[in-house]
This record gives structure tokens, sequence and C-alpha cells, in this order.
């Protein structure tokens, strides 16, 4: 039996961009079951009161877009996610699902099967969705499977167009995976393979999720100099299978490009006012972090990154990358704006931290050359951040009122090695910086951003919102001191500002500590 909680003397945000207002909130047995004025007669006698002297309370927050696949089975205590306040782990995102093990190494396995209460391999969204419930976590999780890993199975790590056939494959296993419980689908068409899918192909996967009113959320094709016609391309999408939209992280990379993103969000009304339903999300940071890889052209990677690996080390081919290379980055804004945050070979970890026109001039050659080298030596496995893109186009997108917040990071654990400072502090930056801070927008529609709007977008039902018959996700933090501590020197400093977050109606944190209570749920469409 889960306890009851009487909150007394809170500011309620409703989660739907309503003014807060001061009022007590009940929650029993997971749900809350009252909010505002609570007569005596209507409080369980086993409700635990608590004055909570002027605290907000909102609902839990809820992340649409994260890499937290593995990670939510190895950490499932999931304080990276819980101290930021997010209660829903939404995984699968940029192409790439562990729904989908048919690639795995025997390394990858080991590291589960050792680590984790999880002792039998699986394949597929039931079976992912199985080994999370296993592993118990302590926040919510729900799902999207990935174009990319759909694409190996049909094609393998080909670059070619798919049939007619190979499409109508696509679409079927699509439709799979949505019976089995996933959301939707995502795609990472920056990425290998989904850099080589065309509309057809695109359209078919969504067709497939479009017939169980589920989500298509894309990293789209290009975030520099094609961004707007990437931006096409994802509105082309949604119009010719119907389905519903979501542009990843959206922003535009490199000077040349900013100020693009008020005009693709101007696109984006164009396509809702005709009827299609396509939305963005965004982090709240001016760096993105992404792999290295990522700055190769098609050509390189067309047969898998191990193939691209052996392409790179032939002299003609290399130099035609380096070339390539140099002028797909430097309208992006530079080597000296591309900093390695994650390599695996030990000898190479002092590159962690340093821009690439840093690394260039120590290793004594071009900075396109020593990317190459880079690549080669930790065959493509480098992790970089991007300082690439401008507040301006930041607020744009934060201001639209169709717009969520999101991490784009992953569940890690707590104080090891660099990551993103995203990955700790986004929903506390928001409402600490942007919203209190600069009053860029109001706490209340920050709320809404990570509540409502995110639950309605994926379909989540009964949550997201602060009302009787919800689910008791709940983040109780000071407004006056919220805010992130986490930056890129430190990733590793954890926000201030949250008193407490329940899970299901259970504290995950309380006084500000990870109570280590696991209440999380699997979360499954329909």
């Amino acid at each position: 039996m889960k306890p009851a909680y009487l909150f007394r003397n809170a500011v309620l945000y409703d989660g739907l961009g309503n003014p807060a207002h001061k009022g007590d909130l009940l929650i029993e047995g997971g749900l809350v079951t009252r909010v505002g004025e609570i007569p005596s007669p209507e409080i369980p006698e086993t409700a635990e009161e608590v004055d909570l002297g002027g605290l907000s309370v909102a609902p839990g927050f809820i992340n649409i877009h994260s890499h937290s696949d593995t990670g939510i089975l190895l950490y499932p205590e999931a304080k990276t996610l819980l101290l930021q306040g997010i209660t829903t782990e939404v995984v699968g995102n940029c192409g790439s699902s562990s729904t989908d093990t048919s690639r795995w190494t025997d390394e990858m396995w080991d590291r589960i099967l050792t680590s984790t209460p999880v002792k039998e391999k699986w394949d597929g969204v039931r079976g992912y969705l199985l080994a999370v419930e296993k592993a118990r976590p302590a926040v919510n999780v729900a799902c999207l499977f990935g174009h990319g890993d759909l694409r190996r199975r049909i094609v393998g790590d080909s670059g070619r167009p798919l049939s007619d056939e190979e499409r109508r494959r696509m679409e079927d296993l699509a439709r799979t995976h949505m019976a089995e419980g996933a959301f939707g689908v995502s795609s990472g068409l920056e990425y290998v393979p989904g850099r080589f899918a065309d509309l057809d192909e695109l359209s078919a996967i969504s067709t497939g999720v479009a017939s169980y009113r589920g989500l298509h959320a894309s990293h789209i094709r290009n975030e520099g100099p094609g961004f707007l016609e990437a931006v096409e391309e994802a509105i082309a999408v949604a119009r010719q299978s119907g389905v519903r939209f979501e542009i990843a992280h959206i922003k535009a990379c490199g000077p040349d490009n900013w100020g693009k993103v008020k005009k693709a969000l101007a696109m984006l009304d164009e396509a809702n006012a005709q009827g299609i339903d396509i939305s963005a999300d965004f982090y709240p940071y001016l760096a993105s972090s992404t792999e290295l890889a990522i700055v190769l052209p098609d050509w390189v990677l067309e047969n898998g990154k191990e193939a691209g690996v052996e392409v790179l080390k032939e002299a003609e081919t290399r130099d035609r990358a380096a070339r390539e290379t140099h002028i797909r980055t430097s309208s992006q804004g530079g080597w000296d704006k591309v900093v390695i945050t994650g390599v695996t070979r030990p000898e190479n970890k002092w590159m962690e931290g340093k821009d690439v026109s840093y690394i260039a001039e120590v290793l004594k050659k071009p900075p396109e050359e020593a990317a190459i080298d880079i690549l080669i030596d930790e065959k493509m496995h480098v992790r970089i951040a991007r300082f690439a893109m401008s507040e301006e186009d930041l607020i744009e997108a934060m201001r639209h009122p169709r717009t969520c917040v999101v991490t784009d990071g992953w569940n890690t654990i707590p104080e090891e090695g660099k990551t993103h400072p995203r990955c700790v502090g986004t929903f506390p930056r928001v409402l600490g910086y942007y919203a209190r801070e600069r009053g860029v927008i109001s706490m209340e529609e920050a709320v809404r951003k990570m509540t409502s709007l995110p639950a309605r977008k994926l379909g989540l039902k009964r949550r997201g919102v602060l009302a009787p018959g919800y689910a008791a996700d709940l983040v109780i933090f000071d407004r006056d001191k919220i805010i992130d501590r986490a930056t890129f020197e430190n990733p590793w400093q954890y926000p201030e500002g949250i008193f407490a977050v329940f899970v299901n109606g259970e504290p995950c944190v309380w006084e500000g500590e990870i109570t280590r209570n696991r209440p999380g749920m699997v979360l499954m469409r329909g």
C-alpha cells in the first residue's frame, strides 16, 4: 500500500500554464486525490501531513528526448534524473534504441547481464520493457524504437535506397513495434544509417506509426546550412504519412545560420494551420553533444562506420574526406568550436575537454587531418560538444507555444568522467535562469513545457497535470532558489532548490537527498 501525504501551504502549478495559486494537495495510493482547500473530515487518518511553508509543487517533469536506454538499466537509482525533477524518461531517440540488440557486442551484453538484475538477452520493444521492469528504476520509462535499427535489419550497413518491398517490410515492422508498446519512432538523419533514408522510406515507417497515433521524433537531416531544407523534409514526411511529428532539439548551428530558427518555427506554424501536427523541442544550452563522425561526408560512411575507418586509411580518399570535412565543419562554427568530450583509448584521454584546433596544434597538423586521425584511432567512437548555437535562436524556440523542454542527455553513473551539463541541470536551468532570472517565459509556462505539453505530445495518459486522478509524480521546489549548477568544466554539480521528488506517490528525493526508493513504472502505449 502506497503512503498518503497531505501537503499544506503549497504554491500549486497545475502543469497547464494557469496561474499558480496557494492551496493544499492530497495524494493517496500513488494518485493525486484532492487539490485546493481540503476539509479535515476528507483527510485519511494515515496521511502524513507536511507543511511546505510556501514551497512550489508541480507535476513531475517528463523528458521526451533522452538516450538513457542502457543507462536506466545500469543505474536504476537515476540520481542525475531525479535531482533535476525528472519523473518520466523517454528513451530510444535519434534513430537508435535498445529495443533492437541485434548488433550488440558480447562486451555490451556482458556488462548488462553481469551488472543488472537482467539475466537474459532480449530483442524487440516488449523484451526491452521487460528488462527495464526487472531493473526496477526510480523513474517511469517509456520508449521509442529507432528507424536506424530497422534499416540495418533490412539492408545492413548499405547506404542504398530501399526497394518497394523493403519499405513495406519497414512499415510492417513499425506496426509490430507499436503493438508491443512503443510510443513512436525516432530517426537520426545526420547519423549512419539514417542519413541514407529518402522521403519515401521515412514516410513508410511513419505510416506504420501513424496507424497507432504514434509520434515520429527526428534529429533532422541538417542543423547547419541545410537547416530549413531539413525542416521542409520533416513537414513533407508528416504530410505524406499523417504521422504526428516532433523535430528534436531544434537549433541552427554556426554563425552563418543563426536567425533561421525563427523562420523554421514559422514554417511549423504554417504547416499546423494546414492540419499537419508538427512541433519541436529544445534544450537550454548553446553547445550540442554528438559524435565526431557527424562531420564526415556521406560517401565515407555509406557502408557503415567500420568500413568508413578503412576508407579514411586510404591516402586518396583520406585527402578528399579532409577537404570536404573542413568545409562542412567551418560552415557550422569552425574546428575551435568542436570540443572532444569522450574517447575510449587511454592514450587519447588528454584530448577530452580540448577543441580540435588546439589538438591539431599539439599534433602539428591541420585540424581536419587531426580529426581524421582521431576518428581512425578511436574507430569512430568519439563524443564531441559543438559550441555553435546562438542564444537568440534558443530564446525563439523557448518562447514558442508548441515547444517543450528536453535534456537530449543520458542517465549515467554520477561523478564519473565528463558529461554534458544538460544531463544534470536542464530543467532547473529553464526554471531558474530563463524563467525567474531572465523572464524569457513565465514560471507557469516553463512548467507546462515540462509536464502537460510533453505528455500530450507523447500520448501519456493521466500524467503531467496536477489534478485528481492523475499519477502522483511531483516536484516540490523553491521557486526563488531553483537553479542549475552544472558547467562544461565541472558538470557534476547538482541543481539547487529542489526539496522533494515523488514518483507514483513515493518520495524518491526528500530534503534534496536521494531516498533510494525505486517506484518507477514501465509506460506502454495503450
